[in-house]
C-alpha cells in the first residue's frame, strides 16, 4: 500500500522483527496476552490518520509553498515520499 517503497521485502522483514520484539516484551512483562493484537488492530486507524495528515500537508504545501520548502530536514525526509518540495523561485 506504499507504492514509493523501493525495497518492500526489506520493510516487511523489519516489520516482522518489530512484531516479534513487541511480542517478546509483552510476554517478558507478563502483560495481557491480547495487548499485541489490540495494538495491531489499531494499525488501519493509524494508516487512515497518516493519510489524512498527508492530505492536509499537501494542501498546506499548495497554499504556502515557501513555508513548506523550509520544513525541517527530518520532516522533509519522512514525508518526501508523498510530497515534492520544489522551490517556487525556480519556476
Amino acid at each position: 500500500d506504499r507504492p514509493w517503497l523501493t525495497e518492500s521485502k526489506k520493510v516487511q522483514k523489519l516489520q516482522d522483527k518489530i512484531y516479534v520484539a513487541l511480542q517478546h516484551e509483552i510476554q517478558k512483562k507478563h502483560s495481557a496476552e491480547d495487548k499485541l493484537s489490540k495494538m495491531v488492530s489499531k494499525l488501519p486507524l493509524m494508516k487512515t490518520i497518516c493519510n489524512l495528515h498527508l492530505d492536509k500537508l499537501e494542501f498546506f504545501r499548495l497554499l504556502h509553498p515557501e513555508t513548506a520548502m523550509n520544513f525541517p530536514p527530518l520532516y522533509k525526509e519522512v514525508f518526501n515520499s508523498e510530497l515534492q518540495y520544489s522551490d517556487p523561485r525556480e519556476s
